[in-house]
């Protein structure tokens, strides 16, 4: 049974975060950074009292496979952020350990330790007493760095599938070096032992979290509606990476000089024994990779060695491909790990989904542990009310088109419901838009789930605003004014923020 949340005895500083809400707004502000490509969120609640009390939702950024994703400002915002706080967090929420989440608990970790924290949640996948989650994330951890060694060292000669590849990697380590100062690893154990007299809660679906008593207090509610359990059937599925993931470089436990092999060791065979080894392969063997013939017995041993050099062209030619595939895959094991939170407050609910995709969303959605592809079950009636019932949405996986389902979609945009929602992103950083072949959807943020939301929300996304720091501006990436009010909600924009008023 959770322990009854015991109010911090450290008294507030004085901060920048009063304001008196507008008439029909409840005194909630969402303040979203433009960092780049990463998810930086300060939550406002005013109390009674109009005493602001803060909740912070990530804190991250990453230069993305076109590395213009860091636009170099996390430590003037995480600056802005103690500022507007005074120091103090109520809460801190951390979805999952992607850089682009966060990155700036690294690289401001001392600046964050100066500062009061009343308690940090983060997804059951992060707890260190979960054997099935420590077995997975160490399994995790150590095959991504095998990738990343991998990629790294085919330095100028990878592919461009490859450096692709080397990005998603370097997005789930953080800096090369487990010990590196910007490092995911310096980042985890900042959040997990670096606050004083604070141990992070870990969340499942469903669970009950134990929110401070300050917002309790204030009247904040707190719902966990992700990552699934850990013995969630699909989840279950992808536990060994050496099968799932590790398979397409054949990654060994502790072989550090192998690291790519495209066979583990006791499949090898030297090449010069290939052919003339008693027990070794057959002439025949590479008959396919010869030349069309009627009788395969016939296969010359020239012709079998010219065949097995183009097969190992072929196999190599086919690797780039392999290794982006594997790399996107435990992209998407993190991605899915996210914590997912519904706040409600005053009567308005707040979505927070980190980078959830299908098998997180479909947990809930359906309230299934069977994968469904299509998407095409019926939506569960608690999740059909929640959804339709949203007055604001942090837009899931920086707009990308792999999250925010459709499902899910149709029912944020129904006939009559407004509701604000923001997309922290950076344009031309991951993928890329297509005019010509629309269907590819590999553009973030992807256009057309943009648009459907901005049909009933007031969306804003955070690279429509130039930033000024340090005496440098960075401009917009999209030309467009913030959008007018709707009832309840507004939004102001700052020197390298946006907030918007509910």
């Amino acid at each position: 049974m959770a322990r009854k949340a015991v109010r911090s005895k450290a008294p507030r500083a004085a901060s920048a975060a009063s304001w008196r809400p507008a008439p029909g707004e409840a005194g909630i502000r969402v303040r979203m950074y433009r960092v780049g490509f990463g998810d930086f969120f300060v939550v406002t609640l005013l109390d009674a009292n109009a005493q602001p009390l803060h909740i912070l939702v990530d804190c991250g950024v990453f230069k993305g496979t076109s590395q213009s994703g860091d636009l170099h400002s996390i430590e003037a915002a995480v600056g802005d952020m103690v500022a507007l706080t005074g120091g103090r967090l109520e809460l801190v929420v951390v979805t999952h350990r992607h850089a682009d989440h966060i990155a700036g608990f690294a690289r401001c970790a001392a600046v964050f330790k100066k500062m009061t924290v009343g308690a940090v949640w983060m997804p059951i996948w992060e707890s260190e007493y979960e054997p099935v989650a420590v077995k997975f994330q160490a399994e995790l951890v150590r095959t991504a760095f095998a990738l990343q060694r991998h990629f790294f060292a085919l330095g100028a000669a990878a592919s461009p599938e490859q450096r692709s590849a080397l990005q998603f990697m370097e997005n789930a380590t953080g800096a090369a070096g487990a010990a590196a100062a910007g490092s995911n690893d310096a980042a985890l154990a900042l959040l997990k032992r670096g606050f004083a007299g604070v141990t992070p809660k870990y969340y499942k679906a469903n669970d009950k979290p134990e929110v401070p008593a300050a917002l309790v207090e204030a009247g904040l509610a707190a719902k966990v509606l992700g990552p699934p359990p850990l013995d969630d059937l699909q989840l279950m599925k992808l536990m060994d990476l050496q099968k799932g993931v590790g398979q397409y470089l054949a990654e060994e436990a502790g072989d550090e000089a192998g690291a790519g092999r495209p066979f583990a060791g006791e499949w090898e065979i030297a090449p010069a024994e290939a052919l003339a080894s008693p027990g070794a392969y057959a002439p025949e063997s590479f008959r396919e990779w010869t030349a069309p013939r009627k009788s395969w017995g016939d296969v010359t041993l020239a012709e079998a060695r010219a065949g097995r050099v183009r097969m190992e062209k072929a196999l190599q030619a086919s690797q780039p491909i392999a290794a982006l595939m594997a790399a996107k895959q435990l992209n998407s094991f993190l991605n899915n790990q996210s914590l997912v939170l519904l706040f409600t407050f005053k009567g308005r609910n707040l979505l927070f989904v980190g980078d959830a995709q299908a098998g997180n969303w479909e947990h809930w959605l359906f309230e299934t542990d069977t994968p469904d592809k299509k998407g095409s079950a019926t939506v569960a009636a608690a999740a059909q009310k929640l959804l339709a019932s949203l007055d604001f949405y942090k837009v899931g996986h920086h707009g990308s088109g792999n999250a925010t389902p459709k499902a899910a979609a149709d029912l944020m945009t129904g006939e009559g419901h407004k509701f604000a929602a923001m997309c922290s992103t950076e344009a031309h950083v991951y993928g890329t838009e297509d005019p010509e072949d629309p269907s590819k959807g590999t553009e973030v943020p992807r256009g057309p789930l943009l648009d459907k939301l901005a049909s009933r929300a007031a969306l804003v996304r955070s690279d429509q605003i130039p930033i000024k720091v340090a005496g440098k501006t960075t401009p917009a990436r999209v030309k467009a004014a913030l959008p007018g009010p709707i009832p309840g909600s507004r939004f102001e924009k700052g020197d390298f923020w946006i907030d918007c008023f509910l």
